[in-house]
């Protein structure tokens, strides 16, 4: 049995006149007639009654009606699924972001745009790390992460960068620099740092690494910590001071704030990385958008003053706070 011959079926049950249902076809009545009894053969039960005056269905063709409409929405249900996902327009894409990621406003620009044009598709979102987006992008357990990119990738991952933002300072609010309009890299000398963990290499590092040449300093490391929301507490609880990409300020922890540097010795990269190889129509759509947005310049920060001190979003620090 054929989904044709469900179809035919329908259309005879519809119409109960063999030669309308097969105009509406665009078949022979006399084809129609054998497909019909074809089927009836198949069943081993006739479908319908036909008389010279009218055509009636049977009890099986009464009952076999309902279940072929139902086999036939089905079937149709199953097409528009199957199509829609080899458009990417339903499926599932997992999405990791690190949080100075999320102050940046790269998430509020890229995912409700892209739920407007695919709201069947389902976006897992996780707050990660650089180091464990990178292994769960190679394991197969992320599909795209919005991260600080490492020296190097692992081979498969691509990745394309989104966003560049300017270094500042997170300071205790009673530091002898947190008042100043601008702060220079010389003054900080004998200053102690909140730091990224040695074995990470994300970048952070590195911008340090700049302020201390550039200050003509070597950094003293008062403690270290895994990613920025621990970080700026060790900020808050006297550990030091912290080198922290600008966007961070929305981070409004009590006790800290957040002061631009006079001269700028490091930009902080924010990429989208991704697999290679992707096949998954949902996920290379979500990639296109967000290579679209890029090539657009939409995805860069809105450039927040760093001076505003504690104007940042608060809704925002809690949200980050909580993962």
């Amino acid at each position: 049995m054929e989904l044709r011959h469900l179809r035919y079926f329908v259309a005879v049950a519809g119409e109960l006149h063999f030669t309308r249902a097969a105009e509406r076809l665009h078949i022979s009545p006399p084809s129609l007639t054998q497909q019909i009894q074809n089927l009836e053969q198949e069943l081993g039960a006739r479908l319908f009654v036909r008389t010279k005056r009218e055509v009636k269905l049977t009890d099986a063709g009464r009952r076999f009606l309902d279940e072929a409409r139902a086999t036939l929405q089905q079937a149709e249900r199953a097409e528009l699924v199957a199509r829609r996902a080899g458009r990417g327009e339903v499926g599932r894409v997992e999405i990791g972001f690190v949080s100075s990621a999320a102050c940046a406003g790269l998430l509020t620009i890229a995912l409700p745009s892209y739920r407007q044009r695919f709201p069947l598709v389902d976006l897992a979102i996780r707050k990660l790390e650089t180091p464990r987006q990178i292994e769960q992008l190679t394991e197969g357990r992320l599909d795209v992460g919005f991260l600080r990119p490492p020296t190097r990738y692992p081979a498969g991952i691509s990745a394309i960068v989104i966003a560049r933002q300017p270094i500042v300072v997170a300071l205790p609010d009673d530091h002898r620099l947190a008042h100043a309009d601008a702060i220079s890299p010389a003054s900080l000398v004998g200053e102690s740092f909140v730091a990224w963990p040695f074995e990470t290499d994300t970048g952070l590092h590195r911008h340090l690494s700049a302020l201390s040449q550039t200050g003509r300093f070597t950094p003293r490391i008062g403690g270290r910590a895994p990613d920025m929301l621990a970080i700026i507490t060790m900020v808050a609880a006297g550990f030091g001071i912290a080198a922290v990409p600008q966007s961070i300020a929305c981070l409004q922890i009590p006790g800290v704030t957040y002061r631009p540097l006079a001269q700028e010795v490091s930009s902080d990269e924010l990429a989208a990385a991704f697999r290679k190889d992707e096949r998954t129509p949902a996920v290379k759509a979500f990639i296109q958008h967000v290579r679209k947005l890029s090539s657009q310049a939409m995805l860069a920060p809105a450039g927040r003053s760093a001076r505003a001190g504690r104007a940042g979003s608060r809704a925002g620090a809690r949200s980050i706070a909580s993962d």
